[in-house]
């Protein structure tokens, strides 16, 4: 059995709860005009949020890519694959449904095939895509990470850093529109790759301070940057709210640096351990939990004040999802489709 991080689990806890909110909170950003209270509320939510999915990568490329790279690459993919692939397939299946018996939706199956190979059956379900698209270069990465030095290990993540952190910025602000192609410096893959540098090579902690204020300078960024585009625009611009700007790839460096110096101080957790486990089932379920409190009991982030409705529907909607993924896993063959 593979070692277990507690401090991993909790970094996983906390992602998909912040998960949960964002998706909470954008219900808000996306339907209220951004000169309302609310709107300007809900947006300094959000902003302190951006680091949660860039994490998920993060812990995986740590667990998967600092493995000696030993393992036949068929008996990897099958092992990994089957996580995420079964899960997709299976929640494509529900949430097809939901569209035909919800929102009256017709789907040939034609179409449906084209759904799903075009990620475009369900907002959320993005995340699977990317995960199965990493574990398929995994194998290949893990080969890579094993035999590169530290030091080129960094200038991977600093190209990493210039193509897709830097030159997006200077395409909007400056209209500066680059021709490299970005390959192997895509968003995710960076992440991915930024867990297994941190797990092998962990920074110091005399440099939490500084990449605590880069964090700060991060959510003010995201903050502001957001309103600026806005107001300039008369539309909410949530340029600054993409996992792979800067500013959010300092909170999420912050985070995960934070975690892994306070490993030491965190000790096994039951709850958490149950929890982290149902990370992929709360995250596959969650907007179903969302949509039907609001289609069946009129709960949503504004059925009170949203100063209290919004935390608070984001907790029952992380519990309900929770209850859901306890009961499924203790299932024998329906534990499959929620690893």
């Amino acid at each position: 059995m593979a070692k277990r991080y507690d401090y991993m689990d909790w970094l996983r806890v906390l992602s998909i709860f912040a998960v949960v909110g964002i998706h909470v909170i954008s219900r808000v950003v996306n339907h209220i005009p951004p000169t309302e209270w609310q709107w300007q509320y809900a947006h300094a939510l959000g902003s302190t949020l951006r680091w949660c999915v860039p994490v998920f990568f993060m812990l995986s490329g740590a667990l998967l890519l600092t493995r000696k790279p030993d393992e036949p690459v068929w008996e990897f993919l099958k092992k990994r694959l089957a996580k995420a692939f079964v899960p997709l397939i299976f929640w494509s299946g529900v949430y097809i449904a939901y569209r035909i018996f919800q929102q009256d939706r017709s789907y040939t199956v034609w179409d449906t095939v084209q759904a799903f190979f075009g990620e475009d059956i369900y907002f959320h379900l993005w995340f699977l895509y990317t995960i199965i698209g990493l574990y398929l270069m995994a194998p290949f990465l893990r080969i890579l990470v094993h035999h590169m030095t530290q030091k080129t290990f960094l200038y991977f993540l600093g190209f990493w850093f210039l193509f897709t952190g830097i030159f997006p910025v200077l395409q909007k602000f400056i209209h500066l529109n680059m021709a490299f192609p970005v390959g192997m410096f895509e968003p995710y893959i960076g992440y991915f790759m930024l867990g297994a540098y941190l797990f092998l090579y962990p920074l110091p902690k005399k440099w939490l301070p500084a990449l605590g204020g880069l964090a700060v300078a991060g959510v003010l960024v995201t903050l502001f940057g957001n309103l600026y585009l806005t107001n300039k625009t008369g539309e909410f611009d949530g340029f600054f709210y993409e996992h792979f700007r800067p500013n959010s790839m300092a909170i999420t460096l912050f985070v995960f640096v934070l975690f892994q110096h306070l490993a030491p101080r965190i000790k096994p957790n039951p709850l958490i351990t149950k929890l982290s486990l149902a990370t992929l089932g709360i995250y596959v379920v969650h907007p179903l939990v969302q949509v039907y409190l609001n289609l069946l009991f009129g709960i949503n982030e504004s059925f009170i004040n949203p100063i209290l409705g919004i935390p608070l529907v984001w907790i029952l909607i992380y519990a309900i999802s929770f209850a859901i993924i306890w009961i499924l896993q203790k299932i024998p063959i329906v534990k499959f489709i929620v690893p």
